[in-house]
């Protein structure tokens, strides 16, 4: 199996292919191992998006550029939001396969909501990553929204490692995923008049 850093550089290689800008942020279990959780990952993921999901309000464009751009041992398919039953947020998530399995599998969960978009936009750089991070309040809040027990385990021990102000700044996302599960058809679109990303 090859390293985490090696699959890093495959996304460096795609997203500099891509012939759009591509926003893009290590969220998932690697991304609470580098804030310095422990604990394996077989998978490695990131929150996407892009201005041809702003235009076309749809996910499929993107992800048929994507295809263009995957180096031939790797497959991808897409599994549109309404089929994936333990996502309350009904994400398109776009799954990358190394043919060979030499590589962990690459999970793209495309950003539907404000917050997810924010969550980009506030990701840190670390020294040796290719790509951005999540910062840990939106890491712990994604979390929230899965179902298995390493999630919840994170979301503790992520917590655990947080100041004062990214304990604050956690309890404030938190609330506002908590509503958008319990209400997810009222809320106002985000001030881009965009209809794909909701706050």
């Amino acid at each position: 199996m090859r390293s985490i850093e090696d699959t890093l550089k495959i996304i460096q290689d795609i997203i500099k292919a891509f012939p759009i800008d591509i926003e893009i942020a290590l969220i998932g279990g690697y991304a609470a191992v580098l804030h310095g959780v422990e604990r394996t990952t077989l998978d490695i993921d990131f929150c996407i998006y892009s201005s041809i999901i702003r235009s076309s309000h749809d996910s499929s464009d993107l992800y048929n550029l994507l295809l263009k751009c995957l180096p031939k041992r790797f497959e991808a398919k897409m599994i549109k939001g309404g089929t994936i039953h333990d996502d309350p947020f009904k994400h398109d998530v776009i799954f990358i396969e190394d043919t060979i399995g030499e590589f962990l599998r690459i999970d793209f969960l495309i950003a539907k909501y404000k917050w997810e978009l924010d969550a980009i936009h506030s990701a840190v750089k670390i020294e040796g990553i290719p790509v951005p991070i999540i910062t840990k309040p939106y890491l712990a809040a994604m979390k929230l929204r899965s179902t298995g027990y390493k999630d919840a385990s994170d979301i503790v021990n992520l917590i655990s490692l947080m100041t004062e102000d990214e304990k604050e700044k956690t309890i404030e996302i938190m609330i506002l995923v908590r509503e958008l599960i319990i209400t997810p058809t009222i809320l106002p679109l985000n001030d881009m008049n965009d209809a794909s990303i909701r706050n």
